[in-house]
């Protein structure tokens, strides 16, 4: 009995909570609909802002109520709000997925906004707003996602903002749509091919860091960083010299073991000779034999040096016309080394002297400082050598490389400055040492 009485008890609740629900939600609609009825006489007197805040308060009351979603979709198609109006024909088709006149309401609603985004996309590119012609694109593209269009556009902004590898994406994607396209396969290319050259810069800037402070305990890593450059282009002449310089600095470091390797041996047989021999005369030896390895040492070392010197084995040296001046002053300014970068062509030579990265003092044949600095750079042929050495120079330059740049740029573009040509007084400095 007991409990037949809590199962009634139960079943009433829930009659009770369910009406509660069924009435409140009654409720919402009929206050939907009135609001749907205040927006229906606004737009007869043509206030669309005032239907607009109705037809969304009825939404609100009741988000199903799709007269007030397809009212509501019209007046954004009215005033130009396609994206709008196209999401709350979407948001209707959910609720009335058989109303068919939406559908087709849909479809020339998406061409129609299609176009206008490229419209909008092509004018901002064509202003080189690239960041605000993506958004259209990806919106464009939401919608066709199989059209090529908006994928060929999303790559030219990418490759415009030097984003290569997102645009070599969308390239791939065009393609993938338009197979027969021989206008994406060329802007395929062209993406690959910025790329492989991005990436060669960059490996030709890291060789050159290596080199500019080079030592026997970075062979492996220049070696390593040269072969890379080779594998994109194998016919680099600059990447291939340097492999050969490394070679010949590797052999050179052997040679010079294999000359200690005679002393080492000699002191090795001195102190095993000096078990057999008695005490006295034998530490009267060895300090003899020590001052005498230490004079046979000492006049290596000196052979060695001299030879080095001979041979001009510079840390960083190669050819103008691949690496023009500019590059390589402003690689020795970012790193802040220290040591002179000599310019050698095929009538004159001059050099540029570098403290912790700053220029402090250049000369060209018979002019110093800016003067002297803004010949050397002009120069396009001929080979550039850096030293890790700076000797004792008088400092004529104080600004740093970007004013002597800029300094240079205006003398240049400046109408009434007049080219002299040189004197016959000028010579042609001595060979730098």
């Amino acid at each position: 009995m007991k409990k037949r009485l809590g199962n009634t008890a139960l079943v009433i609740v829930l009659l009770f909570i369910v009406n509660t629900t069924v009435s409140a939600q009654s409720g919402d609609r009929i206050q939907a609909e009135k609001l749907f009825v205040q927006a229906q006489r606004a737009l007869s007197e043509g206030d669309d802002e005032s239907a607009e805040t109705l037809l969304k308060q009825a939404l609100q009351k009741d988000g199903n109520f799709t007269s007030a979603i397809w009212q509501l979709a019209t007046i954004y198609e009215k005033r130009g709000k396609l994206e709008y109006a196209r999401e709350l024909i979407l948001r209707g088709l959910e609720q009335s997925p058989n109303a068919n006149w939406a559908r087709e309401k849909l479809s020339q609603l998406e061409r129609t906004l299609t176009r206008k985004l490229l419209s909008e996309a092509e004018s901002y590119m064509s202003t080189g707003q690239y960041g605000l012609a993506i958004p259209k694109l990806s919106l464009y593209m939401g919608i066709r996602p199989q059209d090529p269009e908006p994928l060929i556009s999303l790559g030219r902004c990418h490759m415009a903002l030097g984003n290569l590898a997102q645009a070599s994406e969308y390239f791939k994607q065009a393609l993938e749509r338009d197979p027969t396209s021989s206008a994406i396969a060329g802007l395929l290319d062209e993406v690959n091919q910025r790329i492989e050259q991005s990436s060669l810069t960059s490996l030709v800037k890291e060789a050159q860091g290596i080199l500019i402070d080079y030592s026997p305990d970075k062979r492996e890593k220049a070696r390593e960083v040269l072969m890379n450059i080779l594998d994109i282009d194998p016919e680099n002449s600059w990447a291939n010299n340097k492999l050969g310089e490394l070679d010949l600095l590797a052999a050179e470091q052997r040679r010079q073991e294999e000359k200690f390797q005679p002393v080492e041996k000699g002191k090795e047989t001195v102190e095993r000779l000096a078990e057999y021999v008695p005490s006295a005369p034998a530490d009267f030896a060895k300090r003899h034999i020590y001052i005498l390895l230490a004079a046979v040492v000492s006049a290596g070392l000196t052979l060695i040096i001299r030879r080095k010197g001979g041979k001009k084995l510079y840390p960083l040296e190669g050819s103008l016309t691949l690496i023009p001046v500019l590059d390589m002053v402003s690689l020795l300014n970012s790193n802040l080394k220290t040591g002179r970068l000599i310019v050698s062509t095929d009538d004159s030579k001059g050099e540029i002297f570098f403290e912790k990265g700053e220029i402090i003092h250049a000369r060209w044949k018979s002019l110093d400082g800016k003067e002297a600095f803004h010949k050397l750079m002009l120069q396009s042929h001929g080979r550039y050598f850096f030293l890790n050495h700076l000797p004792n120079v008088r400092h004529t330059i104080t600004e740093p490389l970007s004013l002597l740049l800029l300094s240079m740029k205006s003398r240049e573009e400046s109408p009434s400055r007049q080219k002299k040509e040189p004197s016959g007084r000028e010579k042609d400095l001595s060979p730098v040492t």
